[in-house]
C-alpha cells in the first residue's frame, strides 16, 4: 500500500455459483477451490484475508483491524475490502470502504483523488459506472463498489490463454490483481507464485 496508508480489516465474502461465458463453467466447488487456495496462501504470509460466510459476517464486528502508526488521524486512511459474488453477473465484486483514523469515511470524490493517475484517465470515461456506492447486500451499510459489468470481458481473455499454455491461474488472484490497485489493493508477488507452485 501507498504510504500514508494503512490495511485495515481484509474480509471475504463468498456466496454460491458462478459461471463464465459459453463453454466456461465456473462452479460453487471451483470457485471455493479458487477462495480456498487463496485464504491457504494469506494465511501462510499473514496478511489478514479471511473467509466468513454471510452469517459469520453478520455476527462479528468488523472493525477488529488494529492500526500502529503513529500519523496524524487525518493522514491515515484505514481500508477494508470485502470480495462478494454478483449473481447478476456471476462474477466477484470488490466491495469496500476507507475511513480516517478517527472514523470519518472518505467521500466518493475523496476516493477517486486516491485513484493512481495511471487508471484515472480510462476510468474516468465512465467514472460512476466504474466506482459507485451502494448498499453492502449482506451488512446494508453504506459501501464503495468497483462496479463489475466489465469483469467477464477482462477475465475471459485471461484464462483462455491460461490454458492454451497449460499455466495454473487462480481466478481470484488474478481478478484481485486487475481490480485491486484500482483502489490501492496491491497483492503480494507471492499469491501469483503460489499459483505457479500448485502446478
Amino acid at each position: 500500500m501507498n504510504q500514508g496508508r494503512s490495511s485495515g480489516g481484509f474480509h471475504f465474502h463468498f456466496q454460491l455459483s458462478f459461471s463464465m461465458e459459453e463453454d466456461e463453467f465456473f462452479g460453487e466447488k471451483m470457485f471455493q477451490h479458487y477462495c480456498a487456495e487463496f485464504i491457504k496462501h494469506s494465511q501462510q504470509i499473514g496478511d489478514g484475508w479471511e473467509w466468513r460466510t454471510s452469517k459469520e459476517a453478520l455476527e462479528l464486528p468488523l472493525d477488529d483491524s488494529e492500526v500502529t502508526e503513529t500519523t496524524a488521524a487525518t493522514e491515515v486512511i484505514k481500508y477494508e475490502y470485502h470480495v462478494l459474488h454478483s449473481c447478476s453477473y456471476q462474477v466477484p465484486v470488490l466491495y469496500f470502504r476507507a475511513s480516517f483514523l478517527d472514523g470519518r469515511p472518505l467521500a466518493l470524490t475523496d476516493i477517486w483523488e486516491g485513484v493512481h493517475e495511471c487508471y484515472k484517465m480510462r476510468l474516468q470515461q465512465g467514472p460512476w459506472d466504474t466506482i459507485t456506492q451502494q448498499e453492502h447486500p449482506i451488512l446494508g451499510q453504506p459501501f464503495f463498489v468497483l462496479h463489475p459489468c466489465k469483469t467477464s470481458e477482462f477475465m475471459t481473455p485471461l484464462l483462455k490463454n491460461s490454458q492454451k499454455i497449460n499455466r495454473n491461474v487462480n481466478y481470484i488472484t488474478s481478478w484481485l490483481s486487475i481490480v485491486g490497485p484500482v483502489v490501492g489493493l496491491n497483492l503480494p508477488l507471492s499469491y501469483a507464485r503460489a499459483a505457479f507452485q500448485d502446478e
